[in-house]
């Protein structure tokens, strides 16, 4: 399936599910809270921004979001339940949240388990996306989670962490991580490239 035939078919899944399709022809998308991304899905809304450097990347992801809350899972109903993602957005704002580890972890850990679906929608559907290097820039994304414990900020379009080379570097290209704790190597990284 090629990269028209899968925007198709995904329109077509958001229309079966009654979810609000987006496709923005811009480089970036403001969220609720003012951070801008490159895409989101929130369960109402399927939205991407089409001139972002990985669009197509960005809309399996997306998309993959989108699965996990057709699919009822677990991880996605308990940061429903707990309202984390808008916790850590508000703890991003300076608000102090209470168990905001917890927050912060179940976010990460639904965001691995969307980047492996992503895996498999790209082989799935034969998308002309690397695959190494996906799950390289997955894994950098999934640590980053990790690392704003300590900064306490989200990235900007410019220190993104699936864009930093040295960072990709230092990564895997397979789901093969500890996920719970940001290692001293990786943290130094995040740390001196200003992630």
């Amino acid at each position: 399936m090629n990269q028209k035939e899968f925007i198709k078919y995904v329109k077509q899944e958001c229309e079966k599910h009654n979810i609000e399709y987006v496709l923005k022809n811009t480089q970036s998308i403001k969220l609720p809270g003012n951070s801008l991304c490159s895409g989101y899905f929130d369960g109402y809304t399927l939205a991407v921004a089409m001139n972002s450097s990985d669009f197509l990347s960005t809309l399996v992801h997306e998309y993959c979001h989108l699965t996990q809350w057709r699919d009822k899972l677990s991880l996605w109903t308990e940061c429903e339940i707990n309202k984390s993602h808008s916790k850590v957005e508000k703890w991003l704002a300076g608000e102090n949240i209470y168990v905001i580890k917890k927050h912060l972890a179940l976010c990460r850990d639904l965001e691995l388990d969307n980047e492996k679906r992503s895996v498999k929608i790209i082989k799935q559907f034969n998308l002309k996306i690397d695959i190494d290097l996906y799950v390289k820039r997955a894994n950098a994304y999934v640590q980053f989670y990790n690392y704003m414990l300590h900064s306490r900020r989200w990235c900007t379009p410019s220190s993104s962490p699936y864009l930093n080379q040295r960072l990709l570097n230092a990564m895997p290209n397979t789901f093969s991580m500890n996920y719970k704790t940001l290692s001293k190597k990786l943290f130094k990284i995040f740390e001196e490239e200003g992630i």
